[in-house]
């Protein structure tokens, strides 16, 4: 799911600049996986001119959409593709949604297609004869593949088409030339820097706090998901030794399979009071929706979930909470 600014926001926002904050950056803070890119990318360019299918899979919270943003936007991949295109499959999606997003990604069409246009048939011959890109993000099922890969011409133009899922049989289904890549988890390096970039925001470690940090990041057990929501509930602590070591001591409770879901659990259960019902309400839209921040701002407001907030002006008081939640 993505908040996003819509250019009705950005007017609005023109208008009283005063009172508005803008949105923090939420580029995720990518912290290794230098050499699982190189590999990817090496595959990208340098494997068969036959269409290729690359998966990548982990478990969840495991990084495997951002290693798969990292591959995407990296310039030697921009610069030998002639077309890309991104979309977010999911467990329950609509088949010609998701191609109407394909095709006005890779023509910069902005319009939504019409019901009675043959999206499918229109994409084939968009991308015959172009070295094209595409990435399906969190594929969960064989059977997702099967309806959305047909429309893919297969040629030698060097075409690619990169998959995400958690489930390795449905990578090792989708296989074509290259094998699934499977995921590996951070090292403790790569664990801490990775925390310490998030709690310090590119302040220096103190060093009472360096031993009980290690602690913390070594028990998020090599998870990106896990560093970052632990990041965002620490962050918001005293810094004392001893609240960092009962965080690190609660995570060593848990088991791997069960990591993500206790620590979202938690991570929800520090947030302040007034920012619950925000968070739960984005519940309400379906999976992977992009949310306009002005509508966001507005539904907030009318379910008064922003009135204890202490400010005049109830949309910055909306604004406010959702900075809060995105800075976690």
């Amino acid at each position: 799911m993505d908040v996003v600014e819509t250019c009705e926001e950005e007017t609005l926002c023109s208008g009283t600049p005063s009172t508005k904050r803008s949105l923090p950056s939420i580029e995720e803070e990518v912290v290794g996986f230098e050499k699982d890119a190189e590999s990817i990318i090496k595959k990208m360019i340098q494997g068969t001119k036959e269409l290729d299918v690359i998966s990548i899979y982990g478990m969840p919270g495991h990084g495997k959409t951002t290693l798969a943003r990292k591959v995407y936007n990296n310039p030697s991949i921009v610069n030998y593709f002639d077309v890309k295109a991104w979309c977010s499959v999911s467990q329950a999606y609509y088949r010609i949604k998701l191609l109407g997003e394909i095709f006005n990604q890779v023509t910069g069409y902005k319009s939504e297609i019409d019901d009675d246009v043959d999206i499918a048939d229109k994409l084939q011959k968009t991308l015959k004869g172009r070295r094209y890109l595409i990435v399906l993000d969190d594929i969960w099922k064989v059977e997702a593949w099967e309806d959305l890969g047909l429309c893919f011409p297969k040629g030698e133009d060097g075409s690619r088409v990169m998959v995400t899922t958690r489930i390795e049989e449905v990578a090792k289904h989708l296989q074509h030339c290259s094998d699934p890549y499977s995921l590996r988890f951070l090292t403790l390096e790569e664990s801490w820097e990775l925390l310490q970039k998030k709690v310090f925001q590119g302040e220096s470690c103190p060093p009472n706090l360096q031993g009980p940090g290690l602690k913390v990041a070594q028990h998020c057990k090599g998870l990106p998901l896990v560093i970052v929501l632990i990041a965002g509930i620490i962050g918001k602590m005293e810094r004392q030794e001893s609240l960092w070591l009962e965080v690190a001591n609660d995570l060593s409770s848990h088991a791997l399979d069960e990591q993500s879901m206790n620590v979202i659990q938690s991570s929800y259960d520090h947030l302040e009071d007034h920012l619950k019902p925000c968070l739960l309400y984005m519940g309400l839209f379906p999976e992977d929706f992009k949310i306009p921040v002005y509508d966001l701002l507005k539904l907030w407001m009318a379910e008064e979930f922003v009135l204890n907030v202490e400010t005049e002006n109830m949309e910055e008081a909306a604004r406010v909470c959702l900075n809060d939640l995105l800075n976690r």
